[in-house]
């Protein structure tokens, strides 16, 4: 299915037949006033590629009823963080907004786009147009899914900012994902396509060719799989072998399926290797697989 495609069928779907609409948090103004303070003086990378997590940090604790003065300190904690990198001279402009995708020094300038197009549009149609164009899909899903992750919060918080800041975040990440998407093919339709998830993560479990791209001491895990030989190809296969219901009732039943997926694969690596019990000698068990935890999340 096509972005433009995806585009058109989101935005005439009907959710509130089968799902409930979600209905935000109020933000208080402390919130409101720390996410404010840290889009107008934190870059979005600091230590050459790390993301800014602090508005994942401060509205996860707001949302689990976390008093003041923790969320204040959460302000402090992040002082690690960058300043703003200043703009670049060149405008970012409805004619031009594709030609620095992938240049860092350019989040100013996309951020500042980005959010007069959702003060024009509204932040759900500005996500709907932007993150799925086949320019910005393919940052958008790399890194761990971080923009993706930082653009959920600002959606599920209202926060215009956060959605503004999660859409710069795309267009300056760099697409590291981009060995193991293939957006062309992904338009088709395959006949085929009729298993779900949990099915097709059994044949991947089973799937020789993946035995020795990438073992416990890779670093970032997800750079051995994406810089092997054997590993792309094969998971362009697979995702192909996915399908659902372009409808409010198969969204819905597409969206459970990724929930047990994730919950089965965080609660399977909560039970290390012997190599890494060794590392992780005499501290609390089980574990909880760091890059899994985003998975979660994003679901």
């Amino acid at each position: 299915m096509s972005a433009a495609s995806v585009q058109s069928r989101l935005a005439s779907l009907n959710l509130k037949s089968t799902l409930p609409p979600l209905t935000p948090l109020r933000l208080t103004p402390l919130v409101i006033d720390l996410l404010k303070r840290n889009d107008e003086e934190h870059d979005i990378f600091f230590n050459d590629g790390l993301h800014n997590h602090f508005p994942h940090a401060l509205l996860s604790q707001f949302a689990l009823g976390a008093p003041e003065e923790r969320l204040k300190k959460e302000w402090e904690l992040e002082s690690n963080l960058e300043p703003l990198r200043p703009k670049q001279s060149t405008d970012i402009t409805d004619d031009n907004w594709k030609e620095h995708i992938g240049e860092k020094e350019f989040y100013h300038n996309y951020l500042g786009y980005f959010k007069s197009k959702i003060a024009k549009y509204g932040a759900k149609q500005t996500v709907v147009k932007y993150a799925l164009d086949s320019a910005v899909l393919i940052p958008f899903v790399s890194g761990a899914v971080h923009s993706m992750i930082h653009t959920a919060f600002g959606i599920e918080f209202d926060s215009d900012i956060v959605v503004a800041e999660g859409l710069a975040e795309a267009c300056v990440h760099k697409p590291g994902f981009a060995a193991a998407i293939d957006l062309d093919r992904y338009t088709k339709k395959d006949a085929k396509a009729n298993k779900t998830l949990l099915e097709i993560v059994d044949e991947i479990y089973h799937d020789k060719v993946f035995d020795n791209v990438v073992n416990f001491k890779s670093f970032p895990k997800s750079d051995a799989v994406l810089n092997s030989k054997e590993a792309p190809g094969p998971i362009r296969d697979y995702v192909m072998k996915w399908d659902f219901d372009e409808s409010p009732e198969g969204i819905a039943k597409a969206w459970t399926q990724l929930f047990e997926m994730v919950t089965h694969f965080l609660a399977s690596a909560a039970f290390p290797p012997p190599e890494a019990r060794e590392k992780y000698k005499g501290k609390l068990h089980p574990i909880l697989d760091f890059f899994l935890m985003y998975e979660t999340s994003m679901t």
